[in-house]
């Protein structure tokens, strides 16, 4: 395995924890506090425009109190936030995400920076590409020792 299969197995791992989590969240009473940081520009995200006038290239959403209609896709989730008093629906691909933050537990998981011009959409494989040999990965082999 070289670098690069390397990074999108790691990359894919990822994804797969962050789906996990949102999965919990969305069929219980639990009250989370995640903090989501994505590419605004990458294609399939879908925002209202003033929003994406308002965050070009990066947006953090907070899912923790008031949030409503979490839906987990096998390649996105989508939710309902308020903005200045207005609820919109806002739909993330897993591979537009570049920081995920779960304030509970204390876990992060950050993908790799890749430098991407912010005029353009951007589409990736890292959330969907499955590791080659199909082995699991532990999140504690992705923490800093």
């Amino acid at each position: 395995m070289d670098k690069t299969d390397y990074k999108k197995s790691l990359n894919f791992a990822k994804c797969q924890v962050i789906k996990k989590a949102l999965d919990a969240i969305s069929s219980n009473e639990f009250t989370p506090h995640l903090e989501i940081l994505f590419f605004t520009y990458f294609n399939g995200v879908v925002i209202p425009d003033y929003l994406k006038r308002s965050y070009p290239a990066q947006m953090l959403i907070i899912l923790q109190h008031q949030f409503y209609d979490l839906k987990v896709f096998e390649d996105k989730f989508s939710v309902r936030l308020s903005f200045s008093g207005k609820q919109e629906q806002i739909t993330v691909p897993f591979f537009a995400i570049n920081e995920f933050h779960d304030k509970i537990s204390g876990d992060i998981l950050v993908f790799d920076k890749i430098s991407i011009d912010s005029d353009k959409e951007y589409t990736s494989e890292k959330c969907t590409e499955k590791s080659s040999n199909g082995s699991i990965i532990s999140i504690d082999q992705l923490r800093d020792k």
